[in-house]
């Protein structure tokens, strides 16, 4: 269960699929209002198959902000790559199947600190894999199991996130 602000968690084109209850949501969910949102990844099949991507991004692509340019603040020059692999097939064909995803961040966002406009550029790596094996017991009953890892360093973060005004709040983290 994710509250409010939700942690990357899943590698996108390891996605199958996604459904979003907003009514009639199952007693499994327990009593709440709101919705759920369930994303269902790949499990692999009877031919090999994958995929990579590497998305490019930089801060000094992005427009600088009037708040930014009346502080004299400047995004860094710094391309910051995010790559995604998967592969899925059979280990026995029609019986056992497996399914492997990764991803690698290593990015950098530039920005003014709220209040006193002091520049910042927050370092942040990320590593997340996930794997999968899907067997099929008889026809119609199948077993999954999964291992999902999301390490993550940050660097430069600020303790408080929209109301830290001075660089003495920056603060290194790591999630694991």
């Amino acid at each position: 269960n994710l509250m409010g602000q939700p942690q990357t968690l899943f590698i996108e084109d390891a996605i199958q699929e996604v459904q979003t209850l907003t009514s009639a949501i199952p007693a499994e969910y327990g009593r709440f209002s709101g919705g759920v949102i369930n994303a269902i990844t790949r499990s692999g099949g009877n031919k090999f198959s994958g995929s990579y991507r590497l998305n490019l991004s930089n801060p000094s692509w992005t427009t600088v902000t009037p708040f930014e340019q009346a502080n004299g603040v400047k995004h860094d020059d710094t391309v910051n790559p995010v790559t995604e692999a998967t592969l899925g097939g059979p280990i026995l064909r029609d019986r056992l199947w497996f399914f492997a995803a990764g991803r690698l961040e290593n990015s950098t966002v530039s920005q003014a600190l709220p209040m006193t406009g002091l520049a910042n550029s927050e370092k942040d790596r990320n590593r997340r894999g996930e794997l999968k094996l899907t067997g099929m017991v008889a026809p119609g009953h199948s077993i999954q199991g999964g291992y999902v890892n999301n390490s993550t360093e940050y660097t430069s973060r600020p303790s408080i996130p929209g109301f830290s005004i001075d660089t003495f709040s920056l603060a290194p983290a790591s999630v694991p």
